[in-house]
């Protein structure tokens, strides 16, 4: 985790709310942020070498964790917006 990013996003969504509900939030984001761009760095690293089956297969399963932590992250964030926007 970026501590300096997750500073500077809670600074920024600190005015939501009271509640700290803006630091999951900012949690959430980073680590959006983060596995974005480890699934962006395992794309480029499975398009530029010449691996064999079993590595494009064990760099898919990358991408496959990668792709449920974004969507564990994603969920969280969507119950924090609605409870800080009270929808």
């Amino acid at each position: 985790m970026n501590e300096l990013i997750v500073n500077e996003l809670i600074k920024k969504l600190s005015p939501l709310s009271s509640e700290k509900e803006y630091v999951e939030l900012a949690v959430d984001l980073n680590d959006i942020s983060e596995s974005s761009n480890k699934i962006e760095g395992l794309i480029k690293a499975l398009l530029s070498s010449s691996l064999d089956k079993e590595k494009v297969i064990e760099q898919l399963i990358e991408i496959e964790l990668e792709l449920d932590h974004i969507n564990w992250h994603y969920k969280n964030l969507k119950k924090e917006l609605k409870q800080l926007l009270n929808v």
